[in-house]
């Protein structure tokens, strides 16, 4: 039996200083949800946690579609290894980003094609959890770009993973070639998996 493993880490964790409490805050990313008590994004590396009564900016982001390309600043507080308050100051939405329409394309469960183990892949939000009888077995923070960190541009988009608790270093670096909403084909840029086939389950 095949043993299939996506082992991916996010070279900007490895490179970027760990943010301090209350340091100012500026990046781009993604609009993950929104709820009463309000929203998540993850930017940067981390999954920012935007409180609903932060006054006008907190309201206009809960105003963007989820899955929207963000860019947000403010304060940050509580911060831990991967999540992190903010104190949102300002919000803009980003129309030109081109990632955004992929993101929504891989959200859900994916099967490899061909695959005799009942290993599958489920995509929420920028979260990739490695599935095992219907078992987390690992669980990665997604982050997407065009280069690996070895500066790599395989061409279109890549994707990146920091394994929740682990220490961030490059092990591999993905390249979507193709997605529609039953098929994904991904490539391992840097590994010997080459190409890899997913067909979406049904639920």
């Amino acid at each position: 039996m095949r043993q299939f493993c996506l082992i991916l880490t996010c070279a900007l964790w490895a490179t970027a200083a760990p943010a301090q409490e209350g340091e100012p805050f500026s990046g781009e990313g993604y609009l993950l949800a929104c709820g009463e008590e309000g929203c998540f994004v993850g930017a940067r590396g981390y999954t920012l946690f935007v409180p609903a009564d932060g006054g006008a900016a907190a309201r206009a982001l809960a105003g963007i579609a989820p899955l929207s390309a963000v860019r947000v600043s403010g304060d940050l507080s509580n911060i831990g290894d991967a999540n992190a308050d903010l104190a949102l100051s300002e919000v803009e939405a980003l129309s030109d980003d081109l990632n955004e329409g992929n993101l929504r394309a891989l959200q859900g469960a994916w099967q490899p094609v061909e695959e005799e183990s009942p290993f599958h892949i489920e995509i929420y939000g920028l979260d990739w959890a490695e599935m095992e009888m219907d078992q987390e077995t690992a669980r990665f923070q997604m982050t997407l770009g065009t280069a690996c960190a070895s500066g790599v541009e395989p061409g279109g988009m890549t994707i990146s993973l920091y394994r929740y608790g682990d220490d961030p270093a490059e092990d591999a670096c993905w390249q979507l070639e193709y997605i529609d909403d039953t098929t994904l084909t991904l490539r391992d840029v840097s590994g010997v998996q080459g190409q890899v086939g997913f067909t979406r389950i049904q639920r």
